[in-house]
């Protein structure tokens, strides 16, 4: 009789510094396609913790050899993992199992930081662009402007551990922020920068919708295009119920929790 994939009972550290599989016994069966069992059987590695959040698996030539099977076959049921959202790749480095999903608290008069909670991992911010330039269409809709009105432009990713896990555009009027760039610099963040130009604000609607990773978005948040995604849209408004930021974000949908 056949038996199915047994999984190891320790693993250690190869000396090439990659999380080598001690003891792995991979018995293919006859009745489900190999890349499927492979996927099955990385994904029950994870499931039950023998591969942590974080780790780096062994390289696709050695994963290969070890589980018998060819590098295409082995690179379908990586891909269909990364597609789900479970490991994702560096580029140049290799492929890691995704860190647990970070908690992210939708409220209002916070700091960003301060409603997002990674349990140990660090989260930091790279800012991509700030850039001035005329309000389209879409843009002057939303923000209740005149066409071609100057509005500031800011792109973003925020990095849980070593992972992207948020990519978003803000867009504000220009006018109520002539010094955005000074203060943004000083501590990279946007609440700071309202409350340094007097402007008080309240978060009036956050929408949220799923969809798949774009070619742009994967690349930025190292995904397989196609991934699925939760896509953020949100307004908030000054004390006098005039708008004042447009965000439109993206996050991985296996890396964040929503608590509203």
């Amino acid at each position: 009789m056949n038996q199915g994939p047994k999984i190891p009972t320790r693993y250690e550290r190869g000396g090439d510094g990659l999380l080598a599989f001690d003891g792995l016994v991979f018995r293919p069966r006859r009745d489900t396609p190999i890349w499927q069992q492979i996927y099955d059987h990385i994904f029950g590695l994870i499931e039950n913790g023998f591969l942590s959040p974080g780790s780096q698996l062994p390289g696709e030539t050695h994963l290969a050899e070890k589980l018998a099977v060819t590098r295409i076959t082995l690179r379908r049921a990586l891909q269909q993992l990364q597609h789900e959202g479970h490991l994702t790749a560096r580029k140049g480095v290799g492929i890691f199992v995704r860190n647990l999903p970070s908690t992210f608290t939708v409220r209002e008069g916070r700091r960003f930081l301060d409603n997002l909670a990674a349990p140990g991992q660090e989260i930091g911010t790279q800012t991509l662009l700030i850039v001035w330039e005329p309000a389209g269409p879409a843009v002057a809709e939303r923000l209740r402007l005149a066409p071609d009105t100057a509005i500031i432009r800011l792109c973003r990713i925020r990095i849980s551990g070593q992972q992207p896990v948020y990519v978003n555009t803000k867009v504000f009027p220009a006018h109520l922020f002539p010094d955005f760039e000074q203060t943004y610099d000083m501590c990279q963040s946007v609440t700071d920068v309202f409350h340094a130009h007097g402007v008080n604000y309240r978060r009036i609607e956050t929408r949220i919708s799923g969809g798949f990773a774009s070619p742009d978005e994967a690349e930025i948040l190292r995904l397989t295009p196609g991934t699925p995604v939760f896509r953020t849209n949100s307004v908030n408004e000054d004390g006098n119920g005039i708008p004042i930021e447009w965000t439109r974000g993206c996050w991985p949908l296996t890396s964040v929790e929503f608590v509203f």
